[in-house]
């Protein structure tokens, strides 16, 4: 009886050490520029809410879940929530068809989740993304002809 009981303590501690580090790999994608350096055991800590605007290439990473790659830097992860504003031009969606942007070149037709996550499947669509707390609030589309 003792030895099935360590044994499946042992199996627990186990389980409880994995899912730890498998959130701590969810949570470890950090900006250098808005998480100062500090060793790794301190990273995660650091990166979870993180905050700032990144300009780069959209990525998929996991359902709700995106990066921004700028073209120089640390790419960035993020979470989409139901608050996250999706603004296309062109790629990520087009009011009727036509493209629409702001005197910056952002798209401003409003766009789904769903069209967001399948153009972040694309690997090209260039964004600015504003995070605030970890979750995107904004996601604006890049318009580049």
């Amino acid at each position: 009886m003792y030895r099935s009981t360590a044994r499946r303590a042992g199996r627990l501690a186990t389980a409880s050490l994995l899912a730890v580090a498998a959130v701590g790999l969810t949570a470890s994608i950090s900006n250098a520029a808005t998480a100062p350096a500090a060793p790794a055991a301190h990273q995660t800590a650091a990166a979870h809410g993180v905050s700032g605007t990144w300009h780069g290439t959209l990525k998929y990473l996991a359902p709700g879940k995106l990066t921004v790659a700028p073209k120089s830097g640390t790419e960035q992860g993020f979470y989409v929530g139901p608050h996250t504003k999706v603004l296309g031009a062109a790629a990520i969606c087009a009011s009727n068809g036509n493209v629409t942007v702001d005197k910056h070149g952002y798209g401003t037709s409003k766009c789904t989740e769903a069209q967001l996550m399948k153009a972040a499947k694309m690997n090209s669509v260039e964004v600015r993304v504003t995070v605030k707390d970890g979750v995107a609030t904004t996601v604006a589309e890049h318009y580049h002809p």
